[in-house]
C-alpha cells in the first residue's frame, strides 16, 4: 500500500511539470473539465484523483494532508467514475471533498 501512495506522491509534483511541458495538450481541454472516461488506465485516473486532491485542498486553503482520508476518496471515485464515465474527475473530486 505504502508503495502506491509514493507513485501517487511522484505523479503529484511530475503531472503539473508534463501539463507546462504539454502547452498543446493542455490548452484543448481544461484539467477540470476531463472525463473519467479519459483514462485507459485505473491507475492513472487515481493519479490524477490524487493530484486533484490536492488541488482541490490547496484552492480551500487547508494546507494538511490527510493521508487516511485520501484512500476513501480514490475509492469513491473510482467507484464513481465506473458509474459515471462521462463525468468530469474534478467535480467528482470536489464533490467529494465538499461533503
Amino acid at each position: 500500500m505504502k508503495t502506491h501512495i509514493y507513485k501517487h506522491v511522484v505523479a503529484l509534483f511530475l503531472f503539473p511539470l508534463y501539463l507546462l511541458s504539454s502547452p498543446v495538450n493542455a490548452s484543448e481541454q481544461s484539467f477540470k473539465e476531463i472525463p473519467c472516461l479519459a483514462f485507459d488506465d485505473q491507475d492513472d485516473l487515481m493519479t490524477f484523483a490524487f493530484w486533484l486532491d490536492g488541488y482541490v485542498t490547496g484552492t480551500q486553503e487547508k494546507p494538511l494532508f490527510d493521508q487516511e482520508a485520501i484512500e476513501p476518496l480514490l475509492e469513491q471515485t473510482l467507484t464513481t467514475c465506473q458509474s459515471n464515465p462521462e463525468k468530469a474527475v474534478f467535480q467528482i473530486v470536489s464533490d467529494l471533498k465538499s461533503s
